[in-house]
């Protein structure tokens, strides 16, 4: 969906909530998806990423055929073992007994290295990192994953409770190189404040993230909402912040609700690679409805952590 300068100008000026879970834009049925290389240009590759040679490469997210279920939503389950769905998994916060306390999504963008939101690793209530056990489970499907590992280690930017909130992001280094089984995908940084650049990339993000709505209870035999995870694909950054409390965040298009936090904003590029190029975060409330030129209303968009945010700190601990 394309957005015209005025509009950007405009979603800009009405952005004042910040919420850390999403909500959806109006949504669709499912539908077959298949993601189509890009080309950006100006973009440039800050991470490689590495395909196991176990691992078989599909830009489908489902290995079968999609089921035709009438559906309020447009995310798309991803049911692939394959790369790049095997990177992407959930990270959860447990007790003593393995009892799940909450979740996010993360990604594998090194051999033990998993990428997700600070407040995914912070207590809101001591404004310091949790003490709780956290694990990472690769390409969870219907509750299920071959693999887990435990976080042994953590960077972060800033607590965006008390913190700036745009930098929200976190590294999770786990007891286990995962990566060299299921994969990791790079990071490319791109500068979404190019008009350019932003035509270019205009319908070409995906998201995949564990919303805790997701998958609904019309899609029977998929799991409880959370334990498998949706893409919401053919979508758009539409802007960076100017200014404010959220200057440089990324607001997107991309379908999200709890769960996602921490989900990789990706696209497959013209050299066969999937990259990521932003960290989906949360939401922004508009102060009014914005429509949108696909025809749709919304008074809330997604907000997410650009690439340089973190770069840096993801390649010294690759």
């Amino acid at each position: 969906m394309r957005i015209h300068r005025w509009s950007l100008l405009t979603i800009a000026s009405l952005l004042v909530t910040v919420f850390w879970v999403s909500q959806p834009l109006l949504a669709q049925r499912p539908h077959e998806v298949m993601l189509e290389p890009i080309t950006l240009t100006g973009s440039e590759v800050g991470g490689a990423a590495y395909i196991p040679e176990t691992q078989t490469p599909s830009n489908r997210p489902v290995d079968g055929p999609i089921r035709a279920i009438v559906n309020a939503d447009d995310r798309t389950p991803v049911l692939s073992r394959r790369y790049p769905w095997s990177a992407i998994g959930r990270v959860d916060w447990v007790d003593a007994d393995g009892g799940i306390l909450g979740a996010c999504t993360g990604t594998l963008i090194g051999p033990s290295l998993v990428l997700t939101n600070a407040h995914c690793l912070i207590d809101e209530e001591t404004d310091q990192p949790t003490t709780r056990d956290i694990i990472f489970r690769p390409n969870l499907i219907q509750g299920r994953a071959d693999e887990t590992a435990s976080v042994i280690a953590y960077e972060y930017g800033e607590s965006p409770f008390t913190g700036n909130q745009t930098e929200d992001w976190a590294l999770l280094t786990l007891d286990r190189s995962l990566g060299e089984i299921y994969g990791y995908l790079g990071w490319r940084t791109v500068d979404f404040t190019d008009a350019t650049t932003l035509a270019e990339a205009d319908g070409t993000i995906s998201v995949v993230g564990y919303s805790g709505d997701f998958p609904p209870e019309t899609m029977s035999g998929l799991g409880d909402p959370g334990e498998t995870a949706g893409l919401s694909a053919d979508c758009s950054i539409l802007l960076v912040v100017p200014e404010g409390d959220l200057s440089g965040s990324l607001i997107h298009s991309c379908d999200t609700n709890p769960g996602a936090s921490g989900a990789p904003l990706f696209a497959l590029f013209e050299d066969g690679e999937y990259y990521i190029v932003g960290l989906h975060a949360g939401s922004v409330e508009l102060l009014e409805n914005v429509t949108l030129p696909s025809g749709e209303q919304t008074d809330v968009l997604n907000r997410g952590v650009p690439v340089l945010k973190w770069a840096r700190q993801a390649a010294s601990l690759r």
